[in-house]
């Protein structure tokens, strides 16, 4: 018997599975949440490629499948990672008796397959310890080592390893199979709605080998000084000797910079007893370093080399990056600066393989983010690998969203704590010692459904985020909360994180910041309401005095549909279908409406467009089943960027310049106020390319060029001039008519974050047109005019 207080503990301290019973009633399963780094300097025998697959249900039980009864089965092959399973695109809900997207209670829970395929173990592994890797078995799976199991992953998105030592042979072939499961008991908590029922390996899967004496765990926490120049790196490895023998060890830790020059290195001695493990902490000054950030990705390369004697060296190599990420007086901060996150949701999902998404497919899809000056990602599935290291790489920034959704209906379940500790555990573990996490956000969507359960159900959600802030105390986390439903008009989650969120409403924190009262704050979905609080009331709990949107802004954007009249599905503002707007007016108005409130207000550290992409299955030029039912996002599943990615691109501009100025009679220059949204760029840096011409009916058409300096520090507006050195533009200006002025705006690396143009309106205008537009023939003698 164990109290729940307790529980965060154990879990943390779990070799085996173990069933606990709590003192408080009923009981739960825990299971650990650990694995080995792999190493640097050894190649792993990649288990991707072609697997034989047989479909439930058996004409026998799974492990004589794998053995004396394996001609009974029917076997194809199957590449993975991929799909082994997703919804038929040819049938339709209403023909699947008890069809429920969110429980996929139509499904037996029985339904699934088998996957196998054979293995060969080098012979130089002779001597080593042997792990088997998946990265990710979507939704649940049971692991087979030539017939016998080894293993139960009943979480699809975190990483499962299993050491088979004692059952592989070097040299040997070997059958690693996998029994998937499709609808397994935790299913609700990772998001099969948006899954379209996929399964299968949703990630990769390996072996790998590493010495008696190895690195089993290790965490990096690289920062900066008070000076915000000057980087620290603290950690420590947990060395594990599975030997008889007790032994001595030498630990070397070094950082390198980007050309391979050693900022930071130090030896540390360890003596190991047999059969034990033993923790090494470190502490390193890197001096001055390039601080990470969105605009200038700065990474290093961190090494940890392990020698002992008797063995070979090993090495465990981690691209890291200094920086410093800190909420004070109720603002966020970066490396000391005012930061905002332009952000997104990001959907794990590929039209052809499901959940499984290629490391080049996704650099395609972030480096178009870049492109349309988003530099944050909300995850709406725990993300691969390969999403975390390419968003270090790219500098993009991360609020990592760890597994529980949609949990009114079991969060408050004794039986469930055990799983969302283990993903919480998992998740963290898996990606603390990257750069670009910078917020853990918990869950999707947890409300509690009745004053009944509310005191269990916080409860629980609080030892959730004891368990993350356990596992990794240096990073804010939130809860993202339901959006605006029935009598509810919206939820401000400040209850159990650092940061506040909320779903798709602005109404609570719009009537917080005017008024400094919090009302109608929801406490459950009856629904039943919190005390009206101050906002130095709500301050008293774990809210820093930070908020994000995680989700706004959903609207139908089928690609084909400009113009349909079903637009915005949430919002405060909701736009008449007979309003004649088209979609991508909507899009623009509302996108101008509820991002520049949050750009606008200090304490918002930002939000997350919900979403980047729809996940979706099929052709993208035929017939696409999507999930949730809707084609939502600003580009297509093939990542062809829709109407509304090039609105969000100028939206989202950290460069943004007026759309229409004054000119006033005798003026020989503009001016006009410029605002500067990067995190560390001062427009110093960039080039202000300005175009000038005639007015109307070629006022666009421009080819002359003249580069304007130009300053303005991050985060801050500057009033700016530009001389009028176009004398074609001066005198249209005098004769009364508008011209514009166009600026493109090149960041240090030569991107155009931005072209605009800028209308200039004499004071008194002639804005009639005093010649139609010549078409044909007579076109270039009437412009030569």
């Amino acid at each position: 018997m164990v109290r729940k207080s307790e529980i965060v503990a154990r879990q943390l301290a779990l070799s085996a599975p173990e069933e606990v019973t709590f003192e408080e009633g009923g009981s739960t399963r825990l299971t650990p949440a650990r694995w080995v780094p792999e190493l640097s300097n050894r190649c792993p025998v990649r288990l991707e490629g072609t697997w034989q697959v047989t479909y439930w249900p058996f004409p026998a039980d799974e492990k004589s499948l794998l053995g004396s009864a394996c001609g009974e089965a029917k076997w194809e092959e199957v590449e993975q990672p991929g799909k082994v399973f997703y919804y038929d695109p040819e049938e339709s809900p209403h023909t699947i008796e008890k069809w429920n997207r969110v429980t996929l209670e139509h499904l037996d829970p029985q339904d699934g397959a088998l996957l196998r395929r054979e293995v060969r173990i080098p012979e130089a592994w002779a001597g080593k310890r042997l792990l088997l890797r998946f990265e990710g078995i979507y939704p649940a799976g049971v692991i087979y080592w030539d017939g016998e199991q080894v293993a139960e992953q009943w979480s699809g998105l975190t990483p499962l390893e299993v050491d088979v030592t004692d059952r592989a042979r070097p040299g040997s072939r070997h059958i690693v199979a996998v029994r998937l499961y499709r609808r397994p008991p935790d299913v609700q908590m990772d998001m099969p709605r948006h899954a379209i029922e996929f399964a299968g390996l949703c990630r990769e899967a390996f072996l790998h080998a590493v010495e008696p004496v190895h690195v089993a765990d290790y965490v990096v926490r690289p920062t900066l000084d008070d000076d915000y120049q000057t980087g620290v790196l603290a950690g420590e490895a947990l060395i594990r000797n599975s030997t008889d023998q007790e032994v001595e060890a030498l630990l070397e830790v070094s950082v390198a910079d980007a050309d391979g020059t050693v900022v930071a290195a130090e030896f540390y001695g360890v003596t190991i007893p047999a059969r034990t493990d033993n923790t090494v902490g470190f502490d390193l000054n890197a001096g001055a370093v390039r601080v990470w950030n969105d605009e200038r990705p700065h990474l290093y390369a961190l090494r940890l080399r392990l020698t002992c004697r008797g063995q070979a060296e090993q090495e465990i190599a981690q691209r890291i990056g200094f920086r410093r990420f800190e909420i004070k007086e109720q603002r966020a901060l970066l490396n000391g600066r005012p930061v905002k996150f332009r952000g997104v949701n990001h959907l794990t999902y590929h039209y052809q393989h499901g959940m499984y998404t290629p490391r080049e497919y996704l650099r395609e899809c972030l480096t178009l983010m870049k492109r349309a000056n988003v530099n944050a990602i909300r995850t709406h599935f725990f993300g691969p690998r390969d999403l975390t290291d390419l968003c270090d790489e790219l500098g993009i920034y991360l609020l990592q969203e760890l597994p529980i959704d949609w949990g009114h209906s079991y969060v408050h379940l004794p039986e469930k704590l055990g799983p969302m500790l283990h993903r919480m555990e998992a998740g963290v573990r898996r990606d603390r010692n990257h750069p670009s996490v910078m917020v853990w956000s918990i869950g999707n969507e947890n409300m509690p459904q009745n004053e009944e359960v509310h005191r269990v159900f916080t409860e629980h959600l609080r030892l959730v985020n004891q368990m993350v802030k356990a596992v990794d105390p240096t990073r804010p986390t939130m809860f993202p909360p339901p959006g605006p439903a029935g009598r509810i008009k919206g939820i401000f989650e400040t209850r159990y994180g650092d940061i506040a969120d909320i779903h798709y409403s602005f109404t609570l924190i719009r009537d917080l910041n005017e008024t400094g009262v919090l009302s109608g704050n929801p406490r459950t979905w009856e629904p039943t309401f919190e005390e009206d609080a101050t906002r130095e009331q709500l301050l008293q709990g774990p809210w820093k005095g930070v908020w994000f949107s995680s989700e706004y802004g959903i609207m139908n954007l089928q690609t084909d549909l400009l113009n349909a009249p079903y637009v915005s599905i949430i919002a405060d503002v909701m736009e008449d279908p007979l309003s004649g707007k088209n979609t991508q007016q909507v899009f623009m108005d509302r996108l101008r409406r509820e991002w520049g409130y949050m750009r606008d207000d200090p304490t918002c550290l930002g939000g997350a467009y919900f979403p980047w992409m729809a996940a979706g299955a099929g052709d993208p030029w035929g017939w696409v089943r999507w999930g949730e039912d809707a084609d939502w996002g600003v580009v297509a599943i093939d990542l062809t960027p829709k109407p509304a990615f090039w609105a969000m691109r100028v939206i989202f501009s950290p460069v943004r310049l007026p759309e229409r100025i004054t000119w006033h009679p005798g003026e020989n220059e503009f001016t006009f106020t410029v605002h500067n949204d990067y995190t560390s760029i001062d427009l110093s840096e960039c080039t202000f390319r300005t175009q000038m011409g005639g007015g109307p009916p070629y006022m666009s058409m421009l080819r002359e060029w003249r580069d304007v300096p130009v300053s303005c520090p991050p985060m801050s507006a500057a009033l700016i001039t530009v001389p009028i050195w176009n004398s074609g533009t001066l005198q249209t200006l005098e004769q009364g008519s508008p011209v514009v002025l166009r600026v493109t705006v090149l960041d240090p690396n030569g991107f155009r974050p931005i072209m605009a143009d800028v209308l200039v309106v004499p004071e008194q205008a002639n804005l009639a047109h005093e010649a139609e537009i010549t078409i044909g023939p007579d076109t270039a003698e009437a412009m030569s005019e």
